[in-house]
């Protein structure tokens, strides 16, 4: 589809597997991930060689967090605090965002949130859609920026 003059500028995709990993999460996050970063590195592959890779960033994001103490089943209960991520070649490198201390929880134990998403959001939507947040996002005005395109 995105290699063909059809227009399309968003597509989503859910990932295979269950990321809710109320137990056995070890296992289960060992097998998902593995299986997540085939599907993520073969499509940025076919992107690459069909020549279109220019033309596309990808924002992998959780729906919810996790906290990150571990509960009695092995695994961990929602949590506040999600991942979110861009990939694409003309997508800048690195951690972008300060990354969350693993000794600083709210309290109910959730990790501190350094970035809300709304800022990953807002930024996908100005600097690779050029589209106004605004338009999308309640209050984007209010939100940072992160510098996601290189």
């Amino acid at each position: 589809m995105i290699s063909l003059p059809l227009g399309i500028r968003v597509a989503t995709a859910e990932a295979p597997g269950d990321f809710d990993t109320h137990d056995g999460q070890k296992a289960g996050l060992t097998t998902d991930l593995a299986a997540l970063s085939k599907c993520l590195s073969s499509f940025q592959a076919d992107l690459e060689a069909r020549g279109v890779a220019n033309r596309v960033m990808t924002l992998v994001w959780t729906e919810f967090g996790r906290r990150p103490k571990e509960n009695s089943s092995g695994g961990c209960d929602h949590g506040a605090g999600g991942i979110a991520w861009v990939m694409g070649s003309r997508a800048r490198s690195g951690v972008l965002t300060p990354y969350p201390d693993l000794n600083s929880f709210d309290r109910e134990g959730n990790l501190a949130v350094t970035v809300d998403f709304r800022s990953v959001y807002s930024s996908v939507l100005e600097q690779w859609l050029g589209t106004s947040a605004g338009a999308v996002l309640p209050d984007a005005g209010s939100m940072a920026r992160v510098g996601l395109v290189a």
